[in-house]
C-alpha cells in the first residue's frame, strides 16, 4: 500500500501494482543519486535508465504495461515491443537537457560505456554495437544507419531497419496490433510538482547549486510520439511482408511495401547477409508433451525453453494465422548497394 495507494484514480488493480512498482524504482533511482553524491562521485558519473523491450500488456507473465500508441508488445518485432525511452545524465555531457531521436541499439551500450570511462573500445575486438557517446554528449548525427532487431526462424520472424526504413516478415501474427491501455481518471498532481519534490531532484539542486531545476520549454510535447487515429484499414494482419518509412509513420500503420519493392529485396539481402553467419537458433517449437496435463500437473523442463511461452496463453484466446514451421529466408544470388534505400524521395 506504500505505493499502490498513490494512485486510486488508476481503476485497475493491476496496473495500480504496475505503478506501484515504477514508484518504488522511482525511489530508488534518487537513493542512487543521493548515495553517489554523498560519496562525491556525482561529478565523475553516467547515469544511463533504459529498457530492453516494450511492455507486455496480455498473457502469463503480463505486467500490464502498454506501449500506446507504437504497435505491438514484448515478443513481438513491432516498434513497441523493441522500441523504448531512455535517459541519460551526465555532468560529462557536452549538451545536456535536450530530446534526441538519433538511432541506437542496445548493443552500442557497452562500447559507449567503456568509451566514457576512459577504455579503447578497438581492444575490445569486433562488437555489433558502436560507441555512441561523442554522438550523444555533442547531439551529434547518430553512426548508425543500420539495425538489426532479430532473425527467428522458429517463430517465423524477421526484421531490420536501414536509414528511414524498416522491413518486418512475419507470419504469426502475434501482438501485431495496436493496444490502447485502460483509462480512468488524470491525476490529481501535476508532474512538475512531482519531479520538483524527488529525491534526484533535491540532490540535483544541490549539485548544480541552484534553487530550481530548468528544463527545456516544451521538452515533454518533443518526446512524444503522436501517430494520428487508429484506421483498421491501415494494417492487414494476412500479409506477411511490411515495409515502414519508421520516420514519418513510427506506429506501423502505413504498408508500403508494394510501393518500394526494390527497398524490400535490398533489405532482405541485408538480413539474408546477417543469417549467413548467424549461430543456429537453440529454439525449438512449444511441444504438447511436455504440457502439465500429461505430468501430474508440472511443466517439463524442455517445453519451458521456447520463447514465446509466456504468452502461449493469450496466442490460445487469439486467432491467429497458421506458421510456417519450416520457414526461412529466400536464396539471394548478390547483395544489392545502399543507393536502393534512395528509391523513394523524402
Amino acid at each position: 500500500m506504500e505505493h499502490t495507494g498513490k494512485f486510486p484514480y488508476i481503476q485497475e488493480a493491476s496496473r495500480r501494482v504496475y505503478a506501484g512498482m515504477m514508484d518504488a524504482m522511482d525511489q530508488s533511482v534518487g537513493q542512487v543519486f543521493q548515495a553517489l553524491s554523498e560519496a562525491g562521485m556525482l561529478d565523475n558519473t553516467v547515469v544511463v535508465f533504459s529498457s530492453d523491450n516494450g511492455g507486455s500488456p496480455f498473457g502469463v507473465h503480463s505486467s500490464r504495461g502498454f506501449n500506446w500508441p507504437l504497435r505491438g508488445a514484448k515478443g513481438s518485432l513491432w516498434e513497441g515491443g523493441t522500441r523504448a525511452a531512455a535517459f541519460v545524465w551526465s555532468p560529462l555531457l557536452a549538451r545536456p537537457r535536450r530530446v534526441s531521436t538519433q538511432l541506437m541499439h542496445i548493443t552500442d551500450w557497452l562500447p559507449t560505456l567503456y568509451s566514457v570511462a576512459g577504455g579503447n573500445t578497438a581492444a575490445l575486438g569486433a562488437l555489433d554495437g558502436m560507441d555512441m557517446w561523442q554522438h550523444l554528449s555533442h547531439g551529434l548525427r547518430s553512426p548508425r544507419v543500420e539495425l538489426l532487431y532479430n532473425i527467428d526462424p522458429p517463430m517465423s520472424q524477421a526484421a531490420i531497419r536501414y536509414w528511414k526504413y524498416k522491413l518486418v516478415l512475419d507470419s504469426t501474427g502475434a501482438f501485431n496490433q495496436r493496444y490502447a491501455p485502460p483509462r480512468g481518471s488524470r491525476p490529481y498532481r501535476d508532474l512538475h510538482e512531482l519531479l520538483a519534490r524527488s529525491t534526484a531532484a533535491k540532490v540535483l539542486r544541490d549539485f548544480y547549486k541552484t534553487s530550481s531545476l530548468q528544463l527545456p520549454t516544451g521538452w515533454r510535447r518533443r518526446a512524444t510520439l503522436t501517430c494520428g487515429a487508429w484506421k483498421a484499414r491501415n494494417f492487414l494482419v494476412n500479409d506477411s511482408v511490411f515495409l515502414f518509412d519508421i520516420v514519418r509513420d513510427p506506429c506501423e500503420m502505413y504498408n508500403v511495401a508494394s510501393f518500394h519493392p526494390k527497398i524490400v529485396e535490398f533489405l532482405r539481402k541485408r538480413i539474408h547477409a546477417y543469417q549467413a553467419h548467424a549461430a543456429p537458433s537453440l529454439s525449438k517449437p512449444v511441444d504438447p508433451a511436455g504440457f502439465p496435463e500429461g505430468h501430474n500437473g508440472t511443466w517439463a523442463p524442455h517445453s519451458l525453453c521456447h520463447p514465446c511461452a509466456h504468452y502461449r496463453s493469450f496466442l490460445l484466446l487469439t486467432p491467429q494465422p497458421t506458421r510456417n514451421t519450416a520457414w526461412r529466408l529466400p536464396a539471394v544470388a548478390s547483395q544489392a548497394g545502399p543507393a536502393n534505400i534512395k528509391e523513394a524521395k523524402e
